[in-house]
């Protein structure tokens, strides 16, 4: 009964209707309306009908998502889809809005075929009902229409249909029904070139990704993960090409590099967006999907009976075939690896890292690079992408940058030049300590054997560079890598000896010193005079995390009074309470991370102070955040979220 009403709806032209009123209903409009007609109230009035309007039209677009998700859409109906979404614009930021982006995401599902691969019981009777094999017609239209040369109102999503069509013809192809469809499956490679041109990867991480409610829908998810993957996995030869055209281009860079000449204006950056936009893809995961375990073919040395891979943890079952392209093609991105890809890559895996098992299979092929590299290139051996690499030119960097080891008194420590180290090198440090950090994060065994590594010695090594002239960004990576490796409490106990003897914090003024050193003069006049805070933010999410692993209740015995207080002093005094009177070039920053962040960590000392039995503590606490609660307007219920954790 339900199907027959839905269709009925369906053949009375709901489809165009849900459209036409997309594309009528718009705030402005209403609001002149109701204007005219004197129907708005104050403020808080405008505010609900405001949001009334544009829930309104979301729930429209998602009406159509929700059906084309379930079974795709009929050929005019398809068409007029496609027409609405040929005359859509983007945000300033260049994303969708989440409107637009349901309707794109309801034609990708139109077009999705994905399903055929995974042999599901029911797979005879959707290939019986799928247009794009029983309807030609339906298969001519789609294709003239994307074919056409007439450019949309956003290239980049015209090149984003165009590549999920040219993957539809392609799996098309391989199917006994395709034979009657050579004409339009031929198409695929030059569909393939044409979303190539269009900057299609770009267009999906910064319209697609960009959108704020892409991460709030899982099937969106899911359906971009298809996208991705079948491009890599179906499209072997393409992603050579790519591969070979960038190699091509960084030889053009070098050479004009080298004669001191521009740089060509053919250079393409297919590739490098690719790359980056698996890394920014797959490093959220609010579902905890972990749909980047895809990516990863265990080897025989790898299986174990506790970790359990898209192929269900079966040692003895062969991984499917597009799993180990994907794997295929992550460890030969990595071989030879040009200059101008290396920062891509380390992104692309620090995204392939995210999760428990990801992060083992990562630090893993970290690890089997640097072994299988044994020649060595002015003192740094290995492959550039492995362990070995990395903490060696971590370790000649921290060498290099100690001679010049700031006086506490000098001014360069408060204003530190890049000294020894190039911009580009410091993208390079900067992405290899957040892959780093992600895989530790994840994977309590990586941590330790890094950390207990005798050659290494990372948190030694990450411990000095924070004493060297460095800029505060590197630094903050340094804090957030450090905080990882303090979740397990062996290594959070020996970091906390380490911070004493480090000063990072100044918790011990030597005799005849004339001013305070360490982050608290960074935080007052670097930070603070660039407006932007990650410094800071760093050593709070570091003091959080060793607060939450392990507290030695005698901490700074024999150089001072022991205990936590002049880390309290520091958060309270200069961090907290002055935080409502910085300036912030971000207001975001203000709003969205350093509250958030201040409110956990907050959390995370009273806890604590109340397990040290330290009442006085926990009632300076308690008061702080109950204030900082009732003082704040967005929510309705004051103190509501903190008294719940308490």
């Amino acid at each position: 009964m339900t199907t027959r009403f839905t269709d009925e709806l369906m053949n009375q032209g709901l489809t165009k209707r849900i459209l036409t009123l997309v594309s009528e209903i718009s705030v402005t409009r209403e609001f002149e309306r109701l204007q005219k007609e004197r129907g708005l109230g104050n403020e808080k009035h405008r505010k609900e009908v405001s949001d009334l309007i544009k829930e309104c039209r979301q729930a429209l677009a998602d009406s159509l998502f929700s059906w084309t998700c379930q079974s795709p859409l009929s050929k005019d109906d398809t068409l007029a889809l496609i027409g609405h979404l040929e005359t859509v614009t983007a945000q300033a930021d260049g994303s969708l809005d989440s409107v637009n982006l349901a309707l794109v995401m309801s034609l990708l599902y139109c077009l999705d075929v994905s399903f055929i691969e995974q042999g599901t019981e029911d797979r005879e009777d959707l290939l019986q009902a799928l247009p794009l094999l029983t309807e030609r017609q339906y298969v001519s239209a789609i294709h003239s229409r994307l074919m056409d040369g007439q450019p949309w109102k956003l290239p980049g999503l015209q090149a984003v249909c165009r590549l999920a069509w040219a993957l539809s013809l392609r799996v098309l192809s391989q199917l006994p029904q395709g034979s009657a469809l050579v004409e339009f499956t031929e198409a695929d490679e030059s569909l393939a070139d044409q979303a190539l041109l269009g900057d299609v990867f770009l267009f999906m991480k910064e319209g697609i990704l960009g959108c704020e409610s892409f991460s709030q829908e899982e099937f969106y998810i899911r359906r971009l993960h298809s996208l991705i993957t079948d491009f890599l996995a179906l499209m072997p030869m393409k992603v050579k090409q790519l591969r070979n055209r960038a190699d091509e281009d960084a030889r053009l860079v070098h050479m004009s590099l080298q004669m001191g000449s521009e740089l060509p204006s053919s250079l393409r950056k297919d590739l490098d967006h690719l790359m980056i936009l698996i890394g920014e893809f797959y490093s959220k995961d609010p579902f905890g999907l972990e749909l980047g375990v895809e990516f990863w073919c265990p080897t025989e040395s790898l299986q174990h009976t506790s970790l359990q891979g898209s192929y269900l943890g079966m040692a003895l079952q062969r991984p499917p075939h597009k799993q180990v392209v994907l794997s295929k093609f992550v460890r030969q991105m990595g071989d030879l690896l040009p200059s101008t890809l290396y920062i891509s890559y380390l992104r692309m895996l620090k995204g392939l890292a995210n999760g428990p098992q990801c992060a083992h299979y990562c630090f893993s092929l970290l690890k089997t690079n640097g072994a299988t590299h044994s020649d060595n290139i002015q003192g740094v051996s290995g492959s550039p992408v492995s362990w070995e690499h990395f903490f060696q030119s971590l370790m000649l960097y921290h060498e290099n940058l100690r001679r010049d080891f700031p006086n506490p008194d000098a001014a360069q420590y408060r204003h530190p030049p890049l000294r020894g180290i190039t911009q580009r090198e410091l993208e390079g440090l900067t992405s290899f300590l957040e892959l780093l950090t992600v895989i530790i994060t994840w994977s309590e065994n990586a941590r330790l054997a890094l950390c207990e590594h005798p050659q290494w010695a990372p948190v030694v090594v990450m411990l000095g560079l924070l004493q060297c002239s460095v800029p505060p960004i590197l630094k903050a990576e340094l804090l957030l890598c450090l905080a990882a490796f303090g979740k397990s409490p062996e290594i959070a106990a020996s970091l906390w000896q380490s911070l004493e003897y480090t000063q990072i914090l100044q918790t011990v003024r030597a005799s005849g010193q004339r001013q305070a050193a360490g982050i608290e003069v960074e935080l007052n006049e670097i930070e603070s005079s660039c407006e932007e805070y990650p410094l800071t933010r760093g050593f709070c999410h570091l003091i959080s995390t060793l607060v939450e692993s392990s507290l030695p209740v005698n901490l700074g015995a024999g150089l001072r009074v022991p205990g936590f207080q002049p880390y309290l002093n520091f958060l309270r005094d200069s961090v907290f309470l002055p935080f409502p009177t910085r300036a912030y070039r971000r207001p975001a920053e203000k709003v969205a991370r350093i509250r958030h962040e201040t409110q956990i960590h907050i959390l995370n000392l009273l806890i604590t102070s109340l397990e040290l039995k330290a009442p006085n503590l926990a009632l300076y606490l308690l008061g702080y955040e109950v204030k900082k609660s009732v003082s704040s307007t967005n929510l309705q219920d004051p103190g509501r979220s903190f008294t719940s954790v308490y």
